[in-house]
């Protein structure tokens, strides 16, 4: 803790939220069943919750700018806690409110844009949460405190019970259908779309950081292992967008028509759902180091086996004995055929494994309720 931090200081903190999500613009983030429909979003949800309790104000950053334009709040007294670029929380740092923490939860292959125009910026966080390398190239960012992110996907109190091996279904996969790449010429229709083709397309060409991300992209991996899976009617597929595989090459396009019998459409309880299935797909869309999102926290969660592939430092996050590592198989068939014979004896010792990390102090920052607590104390200069 700051040599000048009291108890006293800490009552009715004031913290600003903020974000170009516009969902989560005029404090609709204080919703469970409204937040649960955004990855990620819900530890802000807690702090709403339990804003008495831990002696804090938290509103979204265009509440928060209203409050400082209007006279109601000093920006001075506003601890910025935002989203990448957000332009609320850029706004309340430039009228003089406290730039305390600066996350990354999405991937850089669709963040680039605002990856880049922080290059430019040059206000000084505290803290930063996500991807080290990202923000430690970013000038005004290179002194400020790195961590690591723990992407926050589950509720404590909501930890499924786990179900038997033998009646569980094979493996699954919940995500929605999104590539790295846009759909391109094929789809203009009109001058518009022409514009809109060439705009993006320039954007990507100039940005250093999206150069260095589309190299690491994993949709092509996880659709392979998804094909190999399917034709054996050994997966099931949820998630938005698989209705419409335009987006797609042709040669990806091709392999998802041929597993049409796998596809289920959405998904109402993630955890639930994953709890009964024997593996869970767990791909991150980009292979970057540090980006860990919610997919192998929440199989854990489900007492359901990740199969990752992913950061390749993920091994510092989480044990290896936890999931299967999907780098170590030449091909999707050698995966395939690894989890076709893993034998319940195995299976149990690495869900038992999954239990001791839920069990472990570090596991807590993954939770909803973990995750609000560490970016108050940040805040607040408690370094955990």
């Amino acid at each position: 803790m700051s040599s000048d931090a009291s108890p006293d200081n800490f009552l009715h903190m004031k913290i600003a939220f903020c974000s170009d999500i516009s969902q989560f613009h005029l404090d609709r983030l204080r919703d469970r069943s409204w937040s649960q429909q955004f990855l990620g979003s819900a530890w802000a949800t807690c702090l709403y919750e339990r804003k008495a309790e831990l002696g804090i104000e938290l509103v979204s950053g265009d509440i928060a700018l209203q409050k400082v334009k209007s006279g109601e709040w000093l920006a001075s007294e506003v601890h910025v806690v935002q989203e990448m670029d957000a332009r609320h929380g850029l706004e309340l740092c430039r009228r003089g409110a406290i730039p305390s923490i600066i996350m990354m939860l999405e991937s850089p292959l669709i963040a680039y844009r605002s990856v880049d125009r922080l290059m430019r910026c040059n206000v000084k966080f505290k803290h930063c949460i996500g991807p080290k390398p990202i923000f430690e190239g970013i000038p005004a960012l290179q002194k400020a405190q790195h961590w690591r992110l723990s992407f926050p996907s589950f509720w404590l109190e909501e930890i499924p019970a786990p179900q038997p091996w033998e009646s569980r279904k094979n493996a699954v996969l919940v995500a929605a259908n999104k590539y790295w790449r846009g759909k391109g010429w094929a789809h203009v229709r009109n001058t518009r779309d022409a514009l809109r083709v060439l705009r993006h397309g320039l954007r990507k060409r100039l940005s250093q950081t999206y150069q260095s991300c589309w190299k690491l992209q994993l949709h092509d991996a996880r659709i392979d292992l998804l094909h190999v899976l399917g034709l054996q009617n050994k997966i099931e597929v949820y998630g938005r967008g698989w209705d419409d595989i335009s987006n797609l090459p042709a040669n990806q396009a091709a392999k998802i028509n041929d597993i049409q019998t796998a596809l289920r459409g959405l998904c109402d309880d993630k955890h639930k759902l994953l709890s009964q299935y024997k593996f869970t797909i767990a791909y991150e869309n980009t292979a970057y180091p540090g980006y860990i999102t919610e997919k192998v926290i929440d199989a854990i969660v489900s007492a359901s086996i990740p199969v990752y592939l992913g950061a390749p430092d993920i091994c510092e996050q989480l044990p290896i004995e936890t999931f299967i590592d999907a780098r170590t198989f030449t091909s999707p068939e050698s995966l395939a055929e690894h989890m076709d014979n893993l034998t319940e004896s195995e299976a149990d010792a690495m869900l038992e494994a999954g239990r001791r990390f839920l069990r472990s102090p570090q596991s807590k920052r993954y939770s909803y309720e973990g995750f609000g607590e560490w970016v108050v104390a940040l805040v607040r200069d408690e370094i955990p």
